[in-house]
């Protein structure tokens, strides 16, 4: 038996309610996904993010989020960050204790209230 992957993403909307607006319409995206890396998946839903109306920083911002969150493990978000050449803050704190640095200084208030 053979083995693929294919995905089928649809966008619909009702369109507009002013006469100069857009009627309905529909995107459709469809890929072949069966030898796709990770990275790939994630340029496909880029694509999608995209053209949903999503602008480049907010689709960054997403991706950090799934990557770092407080649902993830420390262990997990420090591989991730070592691969990127990323340093968290807390880690950022016990390696140099430069208190000039504004957002150290967030973290650090943030900690002690």
């Amino acid at each position: 038996m053979e083995y693929f992957t294919k995905i089928k993403i649809e966008i619909s909307d009702s369109g507009g309610e002013t006469l100069d607006s857009l009627g309905p319409s529909s995107t459709i995206y469809e890929a072949e996904m069966s030898d796709c890396s990770v990275h790939a998946w994630f340029t496909l839903f880029e694509r999608v993010l995209r053209s949903a109306g999503f602008d480049e920083q907010v689709i960054a911002a997403g991706g950090c989020q799934l990557a770092f969150n407080e649902f993830r493990s420390q262990e997990l978000m420090r591989k991730v960050a070592h691969e990127y050449d990323l340093k968290l803050l807390e880690d950022s704190l016990t390696d140099d204790n430069d208190s000039s640095r504004p957002e150290l200084q967030q973290h650090q208030e943030d900690e002690q209230s």
